[in-house]
């Protein structure tokens, strides 16, 4: 290969050839006869071996554009300044630790790519490169930007992410033409002031420097999202540096709260362990929680103390299917086991399946609480490998006084260390943000339209829509005042208090409570005047004060229920409504599942199936539901002469669907009721589900089938399933 490349710089030379593409060729050098080729205006290099180059390099004296990039070059010769007409230049990829002086006597220079090297440091010289427009300094090991870099005055592009910067000169805030700064991966903590006067700045990326505490909807999306997909816009510069110099100094302080849930089983000794960490008493007694309580509990971090505002959740399995609404991302999850051995480990599975689904990968504890002080036996590693990492397992005793004896002080260390972990805790907010919180925190009203929230947050000094929104869904995730703006089925309705909500649809779902003289919804429906007896009967088991949902808020609470999906409306005005985790838990004897020869039988294997996906999938496919024939865990079906029933086994871990009737009637209430699943399932964020089918008397991987060319290929990815009746009227 070597032998080629005086042939090819002696044709270069004969014919006056303008272009040269030495590409690739695996040279060690460049032959100083290259510097004869006076006529060389572009010359190709890329991807050799070349450690050196010639100081005949200097002799092409109208190069405009050279490639040297993915080489081994470690210097440059003091000759490459004499390229006065160099108008591109690619060092990328090579050794390079210091750059020549020379460089800047590059005075027509455009374009510079210098990233993927090793220069810690920059010479004064580069800014003598007056019609720099593009440079590109990504992945060096640079701790400073020299002031010099000012006189870059026509620079629209700068790249400095993968560096060590740890400061930025007030001198880059004079870059007047500057489009596109990228910052990502350094180490900075602090913007110098003078970046708010890049007024043409239209891209800017400040990823991957924790030190700034600038959270992720604040910064955007990262660049590489954007060459993937134009569906996130990039976050304007004014409005990250407006968010960046607002919560510095005296403008803004750190968060320093977060939102403690509660989760676990009724009986499992919750609000126990959440009094006993707040130092109070072991009560024997302790009454069952029925909707949810929120408490504020001091964690000692290594920041300084962060309040955690505790969410406990009462644990009835009715309960479940209210949780997607309250389980929100940015929140510590605190998962308190019983001590019945033989449920703990399906217990763990159950909920740690749920938290992922609507939490991702939230930080998460687990108490395996009344256990004597010792860990109780169960396969933690196949769970985490399932449900992703728990920070700690840590073994409880309420009933133990002594704190150290009782897991209590090893608990409040991990919810301590978990917190610590979390950068969002650490946020700084604008000061009046904190004003707006408190101004929340303590409001009397149940709810307020978004409309008063907004004037509101107007009036305390935050005018900016945008940034209200942004305010509205972090103060949802710290659980002050619920808004569900980012929730298309919700985005219309109101700014609201936590416990008002829970306890509010949390007392519907208990109407068929067994401690109530009678059922209060026996057929699983619920009217608007049925509210008021259930609302009087929650108060008398202290769920909640009856007089804070007056008769005019009840409409609003059934609207709510159906935009959760927690209930179908059976009237036009939605006044009365049926909400199937009310319905009788025993399967009608007329719920026979159907015959024929040419039935389908579906079967879906989960973990566990979240406990809410039943009854949304009723509420969904109400208008096929047969003469009534429906129960808490599953319904029978009709579509024209085809018939199918659907249902939830009662260990959790397999739906069932059979479908019979006329061959094309059959496959199109089929078709529906797997596109409605699917869409059911993607709803989940981490659910592990697999599609089965009976074939031959043998449950069988969908997908294998179709491998195997015994079935189709899948026909729902195109779009062909048929719309289930009234579907799009109803979600």
């Amino acid at each position: 290969m070597m032998e080629e490349s005086p042939r090819s710089i002696d044709d270069a030379w004969k014919s006056g050839a303008r272009e040269l593409d030495l590409d690739g060729r695996e040279l060690n050098t460049l032959p100083e006869v290259i510097g004869q080729l006076s006529h060389l205006q572009v010359l190709h290099a890329g991807g050799n071996k070349l450690s050196t180059l010639p100081e005949a390099i200097g002799q092409l004296s109208k190069l405009k554009w050279l490639d040297l990039s993915r080489n081994q070059l470690s210097t440059l010769p003091e000759a490459i300044g004499r390229l006065s007409q160099l108008e591109q230049l690619d060092l990328s990829g090579n050794q390079l630790n210091t750059l020549p002086e020379a460089v800047g006597r590059l005075s027509g220079l455009q374009l510079l790519y210098l990233s993927r090297n090793q220069l810690s440091t920059l010479p004064e010289g580069i800014g003598r490169l007056s019609q720099l427009r593009w440079l590109y300094l990504s992945r060096n090991q640079l701790s400073m930007v020299p002031e010099a870099i000012e006189r870059l005055s026509q620079l629209e592009e700068l790249d400095l992410s993968g560096n060590q910067l740890s400061t930025l000169p007030g001198a880059i805030g004079r870059l007047s033409r500057l489009l596109v700064l990228n910052l990502s991966g350094n180490q900075l903590s602090t913007l110098p002031e003078a970046m708010r006067s890049l007024e043409r700045l239209n891209r800017l990326f400040l990823h991957g420097n924790p030190g700034l505490r600038l959270p992720d909807e604040v910064l955007g999306p990262m660049i590489e999202e954007l060459f993937v997909s134009q569906d996130r816009p990039p976050k304007p510069p004014r409005e990250i540096l407006d968010y960046y110099f607002a919560t510095r100094g005296a403008q803004g302080r750190s968060l320093q709260e977060v939102k403690l849930i509660v989760v676990g089983r009724g009986g499992a000794g919750k609000t126990s362990l959440i009094k006993r960490l707040k130092g109070e008493p072991f009560d024997p007694h302790e009454r069952e929680t029925h909707g949810i309580n929120i408490r504020e509990l001091e964690l000692a971090c290594e920041d300084g103390p962060v309040q955690a505002r505790v969410w406990d959740f009462g644990g009835q399995h009715v309960l479940h299917a209210m949780h997607e609404f309250f389980l929100t991302a940015r929140s510590l999850y605190l998962l308190v086991l019983g001590e019945r051995d033989d449920m703990a480990e399906r217990d763990a599975a159950y909920w740690l399946q749920l938290i992922r689904s609507y939490a991702g990968p939230a930080p998460v504890v687990v108490a395996l609480n009344k256990s004597g002080g010792h860990a109780r036996e169960m396969d933690r590693r196949t769970l985490e490998e399932k449900c992703g990492p728990i920070l700690a397992w840590v073994p409880t005793e309420c009933s133990e006084p002594d704190p150290r004896k009782s897991g209590i002080a090893a608990l409040r260390t991990a919810l301590a260390k978990a917190t610590d972990g979390m950068e969002e805790v650490r946020r700084r907010f604008p000061a009046k943000w904190f004003e707006i919180k408190n101004w929340l925190g303590g409001m009397s009203e149940s709810y307020i339209d978004y409309q008063t929230y907004a004037a509101r947050c107007t009036e305390l000094g935050e005018p900016d829509s945008a940034k209200q929104e942004e305010l509205a869904a972090w103060l949802h995730d710290l659980g002050v005042a619920l808004n569900y703006g980012r929730d298309p089925r919700l985005r219309d309705t109101t700014v609201l208090r936590p416990d008002w909500l829970a306890n509010a649809i949390y007392a519907i779902l208990r109407a068929n409570d067994a401690r109530h003289v009678k059922p209060l919804a026996p057929e699983g429906i619920v009217t608007s005047e049925s509210l008021g007896q259930i609302y009087n009967a929650a108060e008398g088991l202290g769920m909640l004060r009856a007089k804070d949902y007056p008769q005019e808020k009840w409409p609003f609470v059934l609207r709510l229920m159906s935009l959760f999906q927690l209930s179908f409306p059976l009237d036009e005005d939605g006044q009365r409504q049926l909400v199937p985790a009310l319905l009788p838990v025993e399967e009608p004897s007329a719920a026979t599942e159907p015959d024929g020869a040419e039935r389908v039988r579906l079967r879906y294997e989960f973990n566990v199936v979240p406990a809410p996906l039943v009854p949304r999938l009723l509420v969904r496919t109400f208008g096929l539901i047969k003469n009534a024939l429906h129960w808490r865990r599953g319904a029978l079906l009709r579509y024209g002469p085809a018939t199918a029933k659907v249902w939830a086994t009662q260990d959790e871990r397999w739906v069932y669907a059979t479908i019979s009737g006329s061959h094309e009637a059959r496959d199109d209430l089929t078709m529906m009721l797997r596109e409605t699943l699917r869409v059911l399932f993607a709803e989940y964020k981490s659910l592990s589900v697999v599609e089965q089918m009976e074939w031959d008397g043998r449950w069988v991987p969908r997908a294998t089938l179709q491998d195997m060319g015994k079935i189709p290929a899948d026909e729902i990815a195109k779009g062909a399933a048929p719309k289930l009746p009234e579907q799009e009227e109803r979600v």
